[in-house]
């Protein structure tokens, strides 16, 4: 006597397949000024007659180089910025500010992301007056997404400040001594 028996076996393998994939990336946004300070220094440029008044010699221009990193949080616009402000600059004085995206144009979007334009007011290839730093933030940048500049001295954006002389009334001396100031770049998206 033979017995049947019949078996119905579920397969777990098929000639397709799936995998779920997660990929986690955490938003940042990094801002960094190639050379942290940057000294004015005017103790050469004293008068050397009397009756003449003081005037800023060749070093009231300086550049910098500004790098950012930027990854926005949940997709959306590319809309990221990087605003300037100044503080407890030298009384009687004030400092102007441009800034080139030329280091950044030739980087491949597709590597670096959408790179920022530079507000029109600060674009130094446009030949526009430069702006006066205040208190105030004032939008440099602009337009910026996910994005990097590259790290370092001839990356991202270069800077252009020239010292001013806005009221010789409230100038003094520092007597070998160093007057400080702040700039801030407040990267935001």
């Amino acid at each position: 006597m033979a017995i049947t028996t019949a078996l119905n076996c579920v397969a777990q393998d098929t000639g397709v397949e799936t995998q779920n994939i997660g990929v986690v990336i955490d938003a940042h946004a990094l801002v960094d000024v190639i050379n942290d300070e940057i000294v004015f220094d005017f103790s050469s440029d004293d008068p050397s007659e009397a009756g003449s008044g003081f005037v800023l010699g060749p070093n009231k221009e300086q550049s910098a180089f500004l790098n950012y990193s930027l990854m926005r949080s949940n997709g959306g616009a590319d809309d990221g910025t990087i605003s300037v402000k100044i503080n407890n600059l030298k009384e009687g004085m004030y400092i102007t500010l441009l800034a080139d995206a030329t280091p950044s144009n030739g980087l491949d979007p597709n590597k670096h992301g959408t790179l920022g334009t530079v507000s029109p007011n600060f674009d130094a290839t446009q030949g526009v007056q430069p702006v006066k730093l205040s208190s105030l933030d004032q939008v440099m940048i602009e337009n910026i997404g996910s994005s990097y500049t590259g790290d370092g001295a001839g990356y991202g954006y270069q800077l252009f400040y020239k010292m001013n002389i806005a009221d010789y009334s409230k100038l003094d001396a520092d007597n070998g001594n160093q007057d400080v100031g702040t700039i801030t770049y407040t990267i935001a998206e």
